[in-house]
């Protein structure tokens, strides 16, 4: 099951990654309050969507060691 949730949280996090470059590289110059508030809010669910995969990752690598 841990499998399962690493690779949902990889895949979301991509995709996140992609909205956010997205944003950065084509609609930067026209963002408003609100938009850099969108933008803020992304960065920081990239980041702790990120830091769980990275647990999750540590674990089933952990486990699968000592199998």
């Amino acid at each position: 099951m841990k499998k399962v949730f690493f690779w949902l949280f990889v895949v979301i996090a991509v995709a996140i990654a992609y909205r956010i470059g997205e944003i950065l590289i084509f609609d930067f110059d026209r963002l408003t309050d609100y938009g850099f508030g969108y933008l803020t809010g992304l960065i920081i669910m990239f980041l702790i969507l990120t830091g769980i995969a990275i647990l999750l990752g540590i674990k089933i690598l952990k486990k699968n060691r000592m199998s």
